[in-house]
């Protein structure tokens, strides 16, 4: 205990020594004065603010719904947001410049359950997702005497009834015709036009009542008359003048009218 008492007290006696310089000079007048220790001063330096990291905007919500379509038991229509109302079926999209789908050369099905997701950039260009519904087609109707769309004939050219069609006053091939079928409207009215005549053209020669729908077939040949479609030609019609009759030859195709769609 002692011992340690004694370096305390050489410590401190030590510690006031060397924090007082003056005074331990004083009582050593032999030794020179020690130099003033030179002290810089500190130059301040503009403070850095760190750049944050960039932050993924938020994908924001996008309200979908849907209806059975009014038109046809084979298409959807869905509501996305504030961009309208779109038909999911077998022709809407194919002649859409403005929305697509990974289905949209294809028909839906009769009696069939679907899943849809939407997904769109706002005018800010922020992707929006929504979310997932589910929804069905109207049931199947239809027999012997139906009709398909213009997808089917589309896509199943070995089917069709006949090798060459009048649209107008002009003849096409059956390849002619498919180029048509392939051939995206892309704002034409008369591409749009011409792809339900031929498939209501088909219809009626593979055995479907034409009934419902031969004036509008006569009229929408007296409109082409001698324009010659694209890809084939580079006749052109208004989306507006074509379509009524559009709309007619579509429910005949799709079966709201006339005999109604197969079942197939």
């Amino acid at each position: 205990m002692k011992t340690n008492h004694i370096v305390l007290l050489a410590i401190l006696a030590l510690c006031g020594l060397m924090t007082n310089p003056v005074a331990f000079s004083a009582q050593l007048p032999h030794r020179a004065l020690p130099a003033p220790p030179i002290r810089s001063t500190p130059v301040p330096r503009p403070a850095v603010t760190p750049t944050p990291a960039p932050v993924p905007p938020a994908v924001a919500s996008l309200v979908i719904s849907y209806e059975t379509s009014a038109s046809s038991n084979i298409a959807i229509t869905v509501s996305a947001g504030q961009a309208g109302a779109v038909t999911i079926g077998d022709d809407s999209l194919h002649d859409n410049c403005a929305v697509s789908s990974p289905c949209s050369g294809s028909p839906l099905l009769c009696n069939t359950t679907y899943v849809f997701r939407a997904f769109a950039l706002d005018s800010k260009g922020q992707l929006r997702v929504s979310e997932t519904i589910t929804c069905a087609t109207l049931p199947c109707v239809g027999g012997s005497s139906c009709t398909y769309t213009q997808g089917y004939w589309r896509t199943h050219p070995d089917a069709w009834p006949v090798t060459s069609l009048s649209i107008g006053t002009v003849t096409y091939q059956a390849a002619e015709l498919i180029a048509i079928l392939d051939n995206p409207a892309q704002g034409n009215g008369l591409v749009i036009l011409v792809h339900q005549l031929i498939a209501a053209k088909l219809n009626i020669a593979n055995g479907a009542d034409p009934s419902a729908v031969q004036q509008a077939v006569t009229d929408a040949d007296n409109m082409i008359e001698a324009l010659v479609v694209p890809p084939i030609g580079n006749g052109y019609l208004a989306p507006g003048q074509t379509g009524d009759l559009t709309e007619t030859l579509t429910e005949y195709n799709e079966g709201t009218i006339g005999p109604g769609h197969c079942n197939d």
